[in-house]
C-alpha cells in the first residue's frame, strides 16, 4: 500500500498544485496558458515519441484494439441508458456517453503509467492514444450534428473533424514516430538526449497544468448524469477493457497498461466538446471534476490489482 500511496499521492499533489495556484492568483491565465502550450506541443510529443522510436514492438491490434472494443461497446451502452433513464435527446445522450468513455489518457495517463511501468508502459499506451481522440471524438461529433437539424451527413462532419486532429501534435508526433521507427535508424545521441529533457518535463507539468485549468462546475444540474457517467468511466470502462484484453491474449505490463488507460477519469477534451456545441455544458464540467477526484481510489484500486 506504501508503494502505491508513493505512486498515487504525488499526481494528485501535483494537480491539487495547479489548482491552488490559479485560486490563490499565484499564476495568471497567461502563464497557465503558456506552459500548457509548452506541454502540449514540446513535453509531451518529446516524450511520445521517443518511447515509440525506442521502445520494443508495438501491439496496435490486441492492445489498442482491446481498448477500442470496449470504449464503443460502453459508449452504445450509455448511449442507450441515456436514452431510457433520462429520456434525453440524441444529443445529449452522446455527450453523456463520450463523459463516460473518453479518458485523460495523455495529461493523466502518460505519467501514472510512466512512473509506474517506465518506458515500456508508455509505448504501449501510445497504441491507446493512437486511436483515441481519432475515433471518439468524432464519433460523438456525428450523432450530435445528427440531432442538430444541420443536415450534414456523416462524411461531412468527418471532413469538418479531420482538420483539427491533423494539426494535433499527440497525434502529429504518434505519426512520425511510427514512420521513423519503419526506417530503422534510431536516434542520434544527441537528438535522444534532448527528447528525454524535453520528455522528463511534460508530466509533472501535465498534471499541475490539468489542476489549474480543470473546469469550473457552475450548478448541480444533472448529478444523475453526473455519478453514472463517473461510475461508468472509472469500473465499469475498465472492467470491460480488461475482460477484452484478457480475452484477447494481452497480459502482463501491455494488460496492466491498456486497463489502467481505461480506467483514466474523463478527459477535459469532453468538456470542451461540450461547451462547443452548447450540449451537457455543466454536467460535462463537473463529471470532468468529480471523476478525477474519485480516480485517487479508484486507480489505486486498480494498481493494487495490476502491480
Amino acid at each position: 500500500m506504501g508503494t502505491l500511496f508513493g505512486i498515487v499521492a504525488p499526481v494528485f499533489t501535483l494537480i491539487l498544485m495547479g489548482a491552488g495556484a490559479v485560486r490563490l492568483r499565484l499564476l495568471d491565465k497567461a502563464a497557465v496558458s503558456g506552459m500548457n502550450d509548452f506541454v502540449f506541443y514540446l513535453a509531451m510529443p518529446s516524450l511520445l515519441f521517443r518511447s515509440m522510436v525506442t521502445a520494443p514492438p508495438l501491439r496496435l491490434v490486441d492492445v489498442a484494439g482491446s481498448f477500442i472494443a470496449g470504449a464503443f461497446v460502453l459508449f452504445l451502452v450509455a448511449v442507450l441508458l441515456s436514452r431510457t433513464l433520462f429520456r434525453a435527446r440524441l444529443a445529449t445522450s452522446a455527450m453523456f456517453a463520450l463523459n463516460a468513455v473518453f479518458g485523460n489518457t495523455v495529461m493523466l495517463g502518460v505519467p501514472i503509467i510512466d512512473s509506474t511501468f517506465g518506458a515500456e508502459g508508455v509505448a504501449y499506451l501510445l497504441a491507446v492514444v493512437a486511436f483515441h481522440s481519432g475515433l471518439l471524438l468524432p464519433l460523438a461529433t456525428i450523432l450530435i450534428e445528427a440531432d442538430s437539424g444541420h443536415g450534414r451527413s456523416p462524411l461531412g462532419v468527418l471532413r469538418a473533424t479531420m482538420p483539427g486532429l491533423v494539426r494535433n501534435p499527440v497525434v502529429v508526433c504518434i505519426a512520425l514516430a511510427l514512420a521513423w521507427r519503419g526506417t530503422g535508424l534510431g536516434l542520434a545521441v544527441p537528438v535522444e538526449r534532448l527528447l528525454l529533457l524535453l520528455g522528463a518535463a511534460g508530466p509533472p507539468l501535465a498534471l499541475f497544468g490539468l489542476g489549474a485549468t480543470l473546469p469550473k462546475p457552475e450548478g448541480v444540474k444533472g448529478l444523475g448524469e453526473v455519478a453514472l457517467a463517473s461510475l461508468l468511466k472509472l469500473v465499469a470502462m475498465p472492467a470491460l477493457v480488461a475482460g477484452l484484453a484478457w480475452l484477447a491474449g494481452v497480459r502482463g505490463t501491455a494488460f496492466a497498461v491498456v486497463v489502467l488507460a481505461a480506467g483514466m477519469p474523463t478527459g477535459a477534451n469532453a468538456f470542451l466538446l461540450a461547451r462547443r456545441f452548447g450540449t451537457m455544458m455543466e454536467a460535462s464540467a463537473t463529471t470532468v471534476v468529480v471523476s478525477t477526484a474519485l480516480s485517487l481510489l479508484s486507480l489505486t484500486v486498480l494498481l493494487g490489482w495490476l502491480r
